[in-house]
């Protein structure tokens, strides 16, 4: 037999012998109520533990579960979205710069024109008297509510899925409103 052949034999018989032993795990609880685990048995006896039963992994193949509860997660198409340098421009459709609008119940509907059409999520946020009145998102018509009558100052402001924020000229309308009971 050669050299080479009895320290390979030799090298395996250790292997098996040190797995064998590995699985020989031992449990206590110290003074202080900690839990500890080891694998020697010197501070095994030392701490009165007990033996645990450790399962070895087989080798071989690994069963293919025929589960079909599992769904992959979907891959993100806009990876990278944000890093792109968009120049996007909003503006107001309507109502029209100096119009004046009879909401009796003190709603306006704002549309804006967004060049281009944003690619994601994105929210628009109308500005009454540089307040935020109103808001929606992924699109460009918002109802503004509790609008009173007189003249205001309207602007939006487009934000986009990356953070970024783009404002539009603002427009000056006047509301017109019944007042009830007024003599």
């Amino acid at each position: 037999m050669s050299i080479a052949r009895i320290l390979l034999i030799s090298c395996l018989s250790l292997g098996i012998v040190s797995a064998a032993q590995a699985e020989d795990v031992y449990k206590w609880v110290d003074s202080n109520g900690v839990t500890h685990y080891g694998d020697g048995p010197q501070a095994a006896k030392q701490n009165n533990a007990t033996m645990i039963n450790v399962q070895t992994p087989k080798m071989g193949n690994v069963p293919v579960s025929t589960s079909s509860s599992y769904t992959p997660p979907r891959p993100n198409v806009r990876t990278g979205f944000g890093l792109q340098n968009i120049n996007y421009s909003i503006s107001i459709a309507s109502p029209a710069d100096g119009e004046e609008i009879r909401a009796n119940n003190g709603t306006i509907i704002v549309s804006a024109n967004i060049s281009p059409k944003p690619q994601g999520n994105y929210a628009v946020r109308v500005f009454v008297d540089n307040s935020l009145f109103a808001s929606s998102t992924n699109t460009q018509r918002v109802e503004v509510e509790g609008v009173p009558r007189g003249e205001h100052t309207i602007m939006v402001k487009l934000q986009t899925q990356d953070g970024k924020i783009i404002a539009s000229e603002p427009i000056k309308v006047t509301v017109l409103r019944v007042a009830v009971g007024r003599k």
